[in-house]
């Protein structure tokens, strides 16, 4: 993948297209998506955003703006989409991937820091306030969604059982690839037959969730919390969505103690789903999985498999010992 200073032109197009022609965009960051930040006439920052080619086709992008216009106007702090001079949500740019182009879209540059940025590696409890906070708006979020009708021609994947582990999950086939010795197929292979049957068992409706809830993607900007990257979003089990926002303390010695507070959080503010400690366990599983899929679709991210395979592999291991 190019170095980010190389999709400087397409950050200039892009930033014309969307009635900025005069800006010069600075760099950000460069992973899935390629990101820039925006300072424009009037005083507003934007973020500009060249979305990972191939990942989301234009209607389900659009689908994104929908939804998080929804979650804006039941008073939740996401991003803000801005339109092109034609009035659209995003416009292709040439771009020097071997794609060719990718989509642009620009959201408001809302204020703050993430919460990954706040606490880094900690987990203690000082950090405990912040999980039972997310907690709280994990449960805004899914109480805006549950009730909401979107739009005709809305779409987004579906993180149901076919969509996690099926023939063709939304983060690949996690037991099938190439970097994977004998035994870790056998363990994948029988960690996604369990997870199958659990997932059937479930009753509970799929809702739309954020799916990437991770601390860094939670932002926090004065006294508010907010949500940003919405590109996972998905319909999914709610408890999904909190299975993310823990994943990263699970293997904390005093993981119980924090999971509690988080859940005390989100239910202040709407009730637990049934069974919500099993399926957290269930859907802890269920993330190292998905991550062991998507770190190997992105070296250019996370790098070589010797670089991320051996914990995720280990936490697959833990999890099917405390499950079987």
């Amino acid at each position: 993948m190019p170095e980010i200073e190389a999709y400087l032109p397409a950050a200039r197009a892009a930033l014309a297209a969307f009635g900025l022609p005069e800006i010069e965009p600075h760099p950000i960051g460069k992973s899935e998506n390629v990101v820039f930040r925006a300072d424009a006439p009037d005083g507003t920052t934007w973020a500009l955003r060249l979305h990972r080619p191939g990942y989301h086709a234009l209607p389900a992008l659009e689908s994104d703006r929908a939804l998080t216009a929804h979650l804006t106007a039941q008073g939740l702090l996401v991003p803000t989409g801005r339109r092109t001079v034609d009035g659209a949500w995003y416009a292709e740019v040439p771009t020097p991937d071997p794609e060719a182009t990718r989509l642009a879209g620009m959201t408001l540059w809302h204020p703050g820091q993430t919460l990954a940025d706040l606490i880094g590696d900690d987990r203690g409890p000082e950090t405990w306030l912040w999980f039972e906070r997310t907690g709280a708006l994990l449960a805004d979020l899914h109480n805006a969604t549950a009730g909401w009708t979107p739009p005709a021609g809305f779409t987004r994947h579906h993180l149901d059982a076919a969509g996690l582990v099926g023939e063709a999950p939304f983060w690949g086939r996690f037991w099938d690839l190439p970097c994977l010795t004998a035994d870790e197929r056998t363990l994948l292979g029988k960690a996604r037959d369990l997870v199958a049957a659990r997932l059937a068992a479930l009753t509970d409706p799929l809702i739309l969730i954020h799916a990437d809830a991770h601390p860094a993607n939670v932002l926090i900007s004065g006294d508010a919390l907010g949500l940003i990257d919405f590109d996972d979003c998905a319909w999914g089990w709610p408890v999904f969505d909190m299975a993310v926002s823990l994943w990263s303390a699970s293997s904390e010695p005093r993981f119980p103690d924090l999971q509690d507070r988080f859940l005390a959080g989100y239910a202040a503010r709407r009730p637990l789903p049934d069974s919500a400690l099993e399926q957290l366990s269930l859907f802890l599983l269920v993330r190292t999985l998905m991550l062991i899929g998507w770190c190997s679709d992105r070296p250019e991210v996370v790098g070589a498999p010797e670089e991320w395979k051996p914990g995720l592999i280990a936490k697959v291991g833990a999890a099917m010992d405390r499950h079987l």
